[in-house]
């Protein structure tokens, strides 16, 4: 969690303005290194020259000091008030205990316990605490704080609210005054015969539990804030590249005018502390584990039930503006509030009650495909029993994929099912429909394919590389070698985006990148067009880098299934790499072309100073060697069989030396896995069945004369729109089965050609935010006031160009590379 959140769901709700202002200060910073970039346009030589503090007050350093000095002022006063307060209450709490204990009846079995609570009294005496080594009002008088100059408003403002605390401390002496008056009538009444300690507890127990949280708070309060000026300065010399922080941190606890940051200061709220604690232990039997235990206790249910709605709200805002695309759901509202409800009258008192969910979009949604499934099971073009129920079950798929009208996963668990219940395979010696038991073990066995085990064996990598920060380590490097010219920056982030995503998915590359180059984006005004240009092209990149490799993408391993023989990397590496570099770089001359870069300052991207260990050397050898033996796999085909098993070998590397954690294996996207594995099962079902044979011949005789250029310009167009409207894995589970088969029915057959090229076409479409998860991820990002980087408008104008850049690349460059590849 950032520190700024948790500086906000830790503080006391009631003191939230007197802690530091870490946002505030962070937008300085930021501000401050904007300048500092703005500078190097007229200075080459200020980037290797750091800053350092001068008596210069416009300087970066001098600025950010005087805010921070600004800042310590205001939580120093606030404390000095609050400690008083606390101070003059822990006094009075001890007095009050004392008179307690001398004006109580005297009685010979309660000698033991008035013992022991004079013995601690003793030792707690106020007089004690004021010839401690600093003492406490004397202390604060000698080190007065440096009073700022205030306006006339300011003044009575502060004079008001100075009234308002006496006031209030005046109230509580008086409620304090009658309690002690009350507390004889209470005990004197012959209803009640309470013995010493019994009547100790049921007075004094409360106050004791309330001083121990408003130290604690105190206590809090100061660790808070000593940790938000170390993170603030901590974040300076990293962006500045100063070395202002320990010297600043050292001022903090040696300055005799910052009282809260002393030594002593804490002490003092840890003996008072333990005070309470000794006092409460007269409750426990002097366990004093046990009376801190309970008074712990005490402070939680204090945290959770007093301030539950300040915490509940704001852990709630914090929730939502960190989820991407999150639904409601229906099972946590039944939780948390009843169903809305619909009530349609029918007169005399009669009524039927509907539930909100049953008429919500959804429910439409699965009741017209469940219609569309009954009427294609009943009425089909097909006479078949077998391919008639399969075109059914095709057909409800892509509808619910496609709507999306129960989640994608779901979908493919649900597959199975139907596949197996509606009698849809066949046995490909006789002909005859399989049994339902028989049924069920071959297409589970599909969907369980060495595929996914190379699908697994991406995220593996992934999460390596990811966890030992290898990943950020290898961009930041090439970045920080870049000369800081926009169009260069650009070029180079698109570069490093689509190379990351080759390895790491294009899922998780385009949040690292963005994270990368956060430090450029937080510099760029409001609205430049360089931030667009960023961010959307990382967003295209990523989009270009799923054709890269095997597993850049969960469509390249559904092409991968339907492919006989399948390819090695190498192979697939010669025609995406010249597909890939086209394509990115006539989206960069468009992005520059639609973009005005002129005048726009970058500050440089500095490399991670972060030291390899043994870990990351291991990380980056098995990596290294698992890349190499997917390259060349059917060279080593006779030795380790297919790419799935070097991904297994790779996993076993990974996980047997801990290197990943069983954590790490739980985090895996299972959603994509069961994706692709519904996919799996569906291209099974239609091919055992006959249904693709029928299309395919049917399409064909539509096709008839057509050449192999042709069929793939048809189908191109038809695979761009749909990816560009569903996922680009939803389009390939769809067509790739289907162009698998119409590209063995040609007269010059090449159904890998077609296949191929359909994973590169879907991963082509960029036109709309819901296009791909990197254009998701881009749409939701937002600059330093909250504003999105991109519009929809924006992703029309650049991403639909974009699309068609990349059919054509697809088409001519990539057709060219798959003829002399000989796919």
């Amino acid at each position: 969690m950032k520190f700024s959140h948790s500086l906000q769901f830790n503080a006391v709700p009631e003191w939230s303005s007197k802690y530091i202002n870490y946002s505030g200060l962070k937008k300085l910073i930021y501000s401050l290194q904007r300048e500092h970039a703005e500078s190097l346009n007229t200075n080459a030589d200020s980037e290797s020259q750091p800053f350092t503090a001068s008596d210069d007050t416009s300087s970066p350093v001098s600025v950010f000091l005087a805010a921070l000095d600004k800042e310590l002022e205001k939580i120093n006063k606030f404390f000095l008030l609050k400690e008083k307060d606390a101070i003059s209450s822990y006094n009075s709490l001890i007095d009050e205990i004392e008179e307690f204990e001398r004006e109580f009846p005297t009685n010979a079995s309660d000698s033991g316990e008035r013992l022991k609570l004079k013995r601690i009294l003793d030792a707690l005496r106020p007089d004690k605490f004021l010839d401690d080594n600093r003492p406490i009002d004397e202390q604060h008088m000698a080190s007065p704080v440096v009073e700022p100059v205030l306006s006339r408003d300011a003044f009575e403002s502060s004079l008001q609210e100075t009234t308002v605390d006496a006031s209030l401390a005046e109230t509580d002496k008086h409620v304090r005054d009658l309690s002690r008056k009350r507390s004889h009538t209470l005990f004197d009444d012959d209803d009640f015969n309470l013995t010493f300690l019994e009547a100790l507890k049921v007075e004094k127990r409360k106050p004791l539990a309330n001083m121990f949280v408003l130290l604690s708070e105190l206590k809090s309060y100061i660790e808070l804030n000593k940790i938000g000026f170390s993170k603030a300065l901590k974040k300076f010399d990293k962006l500045m590249h100063t070395k202002t922080k320990h010297e600043y941190m050292e001022s903090l606890v040696t300055n005799p005018n910052n009282v809260i940051f002393k030594p002593e200061t804490l002490e003092d709220l840890n003996q008072k502390l333990g005070g309470i604690i000794k006092l409460y232990s007269v409750f426990t039997a002097g366990n004093e584990e046990s009376a801190k235990e309970e008074l712990r206790s005490n402070l939680r249910e204090y945290i959770v039930w007093e301030r539950n709605t300040v915490w509940r709200n704001m852990i709630g805002m914090e929730r939502k503006s960190q989820a991407a695309r999150v639904q409601k759901s229906v099972v946590a509202d039944v939780g948390a509030a009843p169903i809305e409800k619909f009530d349609i009258h029918l007169g005399a008192g009669r009524k039927i009650t509907i539930p909100a969910p049953v008429l919500s979009g959804n429910a439409f949604k699965i009741l017209f495909i469940a219609m569309v499934t009954v009427t294609l099971l009943n009425f089909s073009p097909l006479d078949n029993p077998q391919q008639k129920n399969c075109l059914a079950v095709l057909v409800c798929a892509s509808l619910l994929w496609a709507t999306e009208a129960i989640p994608l996963f779901t979908t493919s668990l649900l597959l199975p099912f139907l596949i197996v219940v509606l009698r849809t395979l066949v046995d490909p010696d006789t002909g005859e429909p399989l049994s339902p038991a028989d049924a069920s073990k071959f297409i589970c066995s599909a969907m369980w394919s060495p595929i996914i085990m190379l699908l697994l064996g991406g995220f593996t990598l992934a999460a390596a590389l990811s966890k030992y920060n290898l990943d950020k380590i290898a961009c930041t490097f090439i970045l920080s070698k870049v000369p800081q010219h926009p169009a260069y920056v650009l070029l180079s982030i698109m570069c490093v985006s689509t190379v990351l995503s080759a390895f790491v998915s294009n899922v998780a590359a385009p949040v690292l990148m963005y994270s990368v180059v956060q430090p450029v984006l937080n510099t760029l005004p409001e609205g430049s067009q360089f931030a667009q240009a960023l961010v959307i092209g990382i967003a295209l990149a990523s989009n270009v880098a799923g054709m890269a490799s095997p597993i850049a993408s969960p469509q390249n391993v559904v092409a991968l299934q339907s492919m006989d023989p399948d390819p090695n990397w190498l192979k697939w590496f010669g025609v995406s790499l010249p597909v890939c570099t086209c394509a990115l770089l006539l989206i960069f001359v468009y992005l520059m072309f639609m973009m005005d870069f002129r005048g726009t300052t970058i500050v440089p991207i500095r490399s991670t100073d972060e030291k390899f260990t043994p870990g990351h050397y291991y990380v980056l050898v098995v990596s290294l060697v698992t890349i190499i033996l997917w390259c060349g796999a059917s060279f080593f085909e006779h030795l380790i069989g297919d790419m799935g098993m070097i991904a297994v070998a790779s996993m076993v590397a990974f996980y047997a030396p801990g290197v990943l954690l069983p954590e790490d294996f739980n985090n895996y996207p299972w959603t994509i896995v069961m994706l692709a594995m519904g996919g799996l099962a569906l291209g099974k079902a239609v091919t055992v069945s006959g249904l693709l044979r029928t299309i395919a011949e049917a399409i064909q005789a539509q096709l008839a004369g057509s050449g192999l250029f042709t069929v793939l310009c048809l189908f191109g167009i038809i695979v761009l729109a749909m990816a560009t409207f569903v996922s680009h894995t939803v389009a390939a589970l769809i067509i790739v089965p289907l162009i698998a088969e119409i590209g063995k029915a040609l007269p010059d057959p090449h159904p890998n050609l077609l296949i191929m090229a359909t994973a590169l076409l879907c991963s082509s479409a960029m036109g709309l935010p819901t296009s791909g998860f990197p254009n998701v991820t881009a749409i939701g990002l937002r600059d330093s006031v909250g504003n999105p980087y991109l519009t929809v408008g924006t992703f029309i104008k650049i991403g639909v160009p974009s699309s068609l850049f990349c059919y054509l690349v697809v088409i001519f460059i990539g057709y060219l590379m798959m003829k002399l590849l000989d796919f």
